[in-house]
């Protein structure tokens, strides 16, 4: 993962970004306006600028090489968290500006 990322382009990032959250070519078709056809070709072509195998890997290789950053979860979903002694995660997330 030390080799330089290709760029992609900002319709690029806007499809892996639905892609990683678990929206379908069509549900992302629908949200961006544009043919499931086209949603398809910006996945292979993603695809093969990362050298992913497929688009499971091409999601893992984007979040690994932080192309992508989502946060797994906020403290504020989890309050269970904070009486278990976890508190310390807190300032992490606010370093990420994810809580």
């Amino acid at each position: 993962m030390d080799e330089i990322l290709p760029a992609l382009t900002k319709r690029e990032f806007e499809i892996l970004g639905l892609l990683a959250e678990g929206f379908s070519a069509k549900e992302i078709a629908l949200k961006v306006a544009i043919g499931h056809r086209t949603v398809e070709t910006h996945i292979d072509a993603m695809r093969l600028k990362l050298r992913a195998r497929n688009r499971t890997h091409m999601v893992a290789m984007a979040i690994a090489s932080r192309l992508l950053v989502f946060p797994v979860f906020s403290l504020d979903d989890f309050p269970a968290l904070y009486s278990q002694g976890l508190q310390g995660l807190e300032s992490e997330f606010a370093a990420l500006d994810c809580a």
